[in-house]
C-alpha cells in the first residue's frame, strides 16, 4: 500500500523544495528522497501527521547509531512533566563542552545518513540526559517544526556561538548541511584536545609546587614548635637559621588570620590576572620567558583553525576573520586578525595583508597567498593550524622538561633548610653529651 508524504527539503543549489512523495512508509520515502540528492528538513505523512519515531529509529539502526527507547512525546515540554529534586537541581548548572561536541558529532552523523533535520534533533532530545540543553533542544524542534532553518532555531539560544552558527548556516546555504555540521564537531573537539594538552602540561609543575608550599607550612606551623620545646628544655644553642625558622614558624601562627585571607587573595588576583583579557595583559602575556611562545602559538591554533572550518564552510572570509578574531583567545593576537580584515576589507590580498600587519610569521602570510591562488584556502590555513599544532606540542614538552630539574631543585633545597635547621642542632646536643 501506497502512501503519500509531503516533504520540505534543501536541494543540491541550497534552495529550499517542497512537494510530495509516495512510498510503502516512511523509510522508502527518505531513501527515495536522499536518492534524488536532497537533504530532508521535515517529512510528513498526509493527514497522518509527521514521521513516526520508529521510522527514524529504523533508520538510525541501519546507520550503526542504536537509539534509546522513545517514552516521552517530543513535543512536551520538560518544565511540563513531574521532575524529582536532584532533577530540578541538575537544570540549575551548565551545559558541559563534551555534550555540545556530542551533539554536533552525533547530528552530522544522521544528516549524512540522509535522515533530516527535524527527526535528527527529536531523537537527540529524547536521548540527552542533560536537562537543560533537553530543554534546548525541545525548544529547536518546536521552530524546526514551523519551518524555521537550524541555523536560526540555534541562534534564539546562547548556548550556540556565532561561529557554530555561521558554519550551519553557510552548510544550509550551500546545500552541505552533513559537511558543515561535522566540521562544528571537529573544530570543537580540537579546541577541547588543544585545552587538553596544554592543562595537561601545566598540571605537573602546578602539583609539584603547591606540595612543595604546603610541605613548607605544615613544617613551620606544625612541626617546629615541637622542636621548639625540646631545644629549650635542654637550653641547646641555636644557630641563626634555626632562630630564623623559629621566628617565621611563630609569626605565621599568630598572624594566621591575616596570611590565609591575603595567600588567597594573592591567589585570586593571580587567576583573574590570567583570565584578563585587556590588549595591556595580553601583550604582556606574550612577554613572559617560554610561556609567551606557548601562548601565542595556541592562540594561532585556534584562530587558525577557526578561520580554516569557516572558510572551508563557504563563510566569507571577512566574517571568517571576525570569528577568528575571537576565536583566538588573546586580544593582543585579535588586533592582528582586525587589521587583516580591515585591508581585506579595502581591497588587499589576505596573504599581502598578513604580512602587512605584522604580526604573522612569514610562513602563515605564505601559506595564506598560496591559498588564495590555488583556491584551497581551507586546506592551506588548516596545514598552518596543524604546523602550530605540532610546535606547540614540542613546546610543552621541552617546557615541562625544563621545568622538572627546576622545582626539584626548589623540593630539595627546602628539604635541605629543615635538615640543616633542625637536625644541626640535635646532632651537635647529642655529640654534646656524648
Amino acid at each position: 500500500m501506497q502512501m503519500r508524504f509531503k516533504y520540505r527539503a534543501r536541494g543540491a543549489d541550497g534552495g529550499i523544495i517542497e512537494g510530495h512523495v509516495e512510498a510503502p512508509d516512511e523509510g522508502r520515502a527518505l531513501e527515495t528522497l536522499r536518492r534524488n540528492g536532497v537533504t530532508v528538513l521535515s517529512l510528513k505523512v498526509t493527514d497522518e501527521g509527521e514521521i513516526s519515531p520508529e521510522a527514524v529509529a529504523e533508520l538510525l539502526l541501519g546507520s550503526g547509531m542504536p537509539p534509546k527507547p522513545m517514552s516521552v512525546p517530543a513535543a512536551e515540554s520538560p518544565a511540563k512533566r513531574g521532575l524529582s529534586l536532584w532533577g530540578k537541581l541538575q537544570r540549575i548548572g551548565t551545559v558541559p563542552a563534551k555534550t555540545l561536541m556530542t551533539f554536533f558529532r552525533q547530528i552530522a552523523t544522521m544528516v549524512q545518513a540522509g535522515l533530516g533535520v527535524s527527526p535528527s534533533v527529536d531523537l537527540l532530545a529524547e536521548q540527552e540526559q542533560n536537562l537543560i540543553f533537553k530543554d534546548v533542544l525541545l525548544d529547536m524542534q518546536e521552530a524546526l517544526g514551523r519551518g524555521v532553518p537550524l541555523s536560526r532555531a540555534m541562534k534564539q539560544h546562547a548556548l550556540f556561538n556565532g561561529l557554530m552558527t555561521s558554519l550551519v548556516q553557510a552548510g544550509e546555504e550551500s546545500g552541505r548541511l552533513g559537511d558543515a555540521l561535522e566540521s562544528a564537531a571537529t573544530l570543537l573537539e580540537k579546541r577541547a584536545e588543544l585545552r587538553r594538552k596544554v592543562l595537561s602540561a601545566l598540571a605537573y609543575p602546578a602539583c609539584v609546587t603547591v606540595f612543595a608550599l604546603c610541605v613548607l607550612a605544615v613544617f613551620l606551623i606544625v612541626l617546629l614548635p615541637q622542636f621548639r620545646q625540646v631545644f629549650n628544655s635542654r637550653n641547646i644553642e641555636l644557630p641563626r637559621l634555626t632562630r630564623s625558622l623559629f621566628s617565621a614558624g611563630e609569626y605565621c601562627v599568630e598572624h594566621w588570620k591575616v596570611l590565609l585571607p591575603a595567600s588567597l587573595a594573592v591567589l585570586c588576583l593571580l587567576f583573574w590576572l590570567l583570565a584578563c583579557r585587556s590588549t595591556f595583559m595580553d601583550r604582556l602575556k606574550l612577554r613572559l620567558p617560554f610561556f609567551g611562545k606557548l601562548i601565542f602559538k595556541s592562540s594561532m591554533v585556534r584562530a587558525t583553525r577557526t578561520l580554516a572550518a569557516l572558510s572551508g564552510a563557504g563563510v566569507p572570509v571577512l566574517t571568517g576573520l571576525e570569528m577568528a578574531k575571537g576565536a583566538a583567545g588573546n586580544s593582543a593576537v585579535g588586533e592582528g586578525f582586525a587589521g587583516l580584515q580591515e585591508r581585506v576589507r579595502q581591497g588587499a590580498s589576505l596573504g599581502d595583508a598578513a604580512k602587512q600587519t605584522g604580526v604573522f610569521p612569514t610562513l602563515v602570510s605564505q601559506m595564506m597567498r598560496i591559498g588564495e591562488e590555488t583556491g584551497h584556502l581551507d586546506n592551506m590555513l588548516d596545514r598552518v593550524a596543524s604546523w602550530y599544532s605540532q610546535e606547540l606540542d614540542a613546546q610543552l614538552k621541552s617546557t615541562t622538561a625544563l621545568l622538572e630539574p627546576v622545582l626539584i631543585l626548589l623540593v630539595g633545597c627546602i628539604v635541605g633548610v629543615i635538615v640543616l635547621a633542625i637536625f644541626g642542632p640535635m646532632n651537635a646536643a647529642m655529640s654534646h653529651l656524648g
